[in-house]
């Protein structure tokens, strides 16, 4: 009889405590940014316009594209905030979990001074994928990302910027905006 009074009592005690581990969003890929879409003219994509805001981002220095010929800072844009088991997910270079529902990224490629020498801009939302150079001259280049510090573990980066097609183009007729402000590490994955 004692025994189970004693089980009874710990059943009830364990049942005042949550069982479930809540995982906290870590403060260190916490950052907001927004990101739109207004497509005017295409055979492919959905009319109108769409917008993706931003809680976090993650940040990665990479030699993955162009064959490792070229080093970028590869900066993904989630609209939910990044907890301990996404973050190990992204740095094995999974981020299906975290992109449902809408993703950005800036794609910065780099000179051997770690200068940007080009910009792309994916923007995601269920059923409409774009990806853009949205910028690669001097100019360009100066105008939307002239705050930016890179120095192998830190990013900062502001910009703000507005893509539009040719205004005589066949195919697509869109333009792409993005307003970021972020201050973050950066994984180190360049493939030695």
């Amino acid at each position: 009889m004692t025994s189970s009074i004693v089980a009874m009592i710990m059943v009830l005690l364990l049942g005042a405590f949550p069982t479930h581990i809540y995982a906290e969003p870590t403060q260190d890929f916490q950052t907001r940014a927004s990101f739109d879409l207004a497509v005017q003219k295409s055979m492919v994509l959905k009319l109108g316009k769409s917008r993706v805001e931003t809680k976090s981002a993650f940040v990665t220095y990479t030699n993955e594209f162009f064959a490792g010929k070229t080093n970028a800072l590869k900066v993904q844009f989630f609209t939910q905030p990044i907890v301990a088991e996404a973050q190990a997910k992204l740095l094995r270079h999974d981020n299906r979990e975290m992109s449902r529902g809408g993703y950005a990224a800036l794609v910065l490629f780099l000179d051997e001074r770690d200068q940007i020498w080009q910009a792309n801009l994916t923007y995601e939302i269920p059923g409409t994928t774009v990806v853009r150079t949205v910028a690669s001259s001097r100019d360009e280049l100066t105008k939307y990302f002239s705050d930016y510090h890179f120095d192998r573990s830190r990013l900062r980066l502001k910009s703000r910027g507005t893509y539009n097609t040719a205004p005589d183009s066949k195919d697509d007729g869109l333009t792409l905006s993005w307003d970021t402000n972020l201050d973050m590490r950066v994984f180190d994955q360049i493939k030695k």
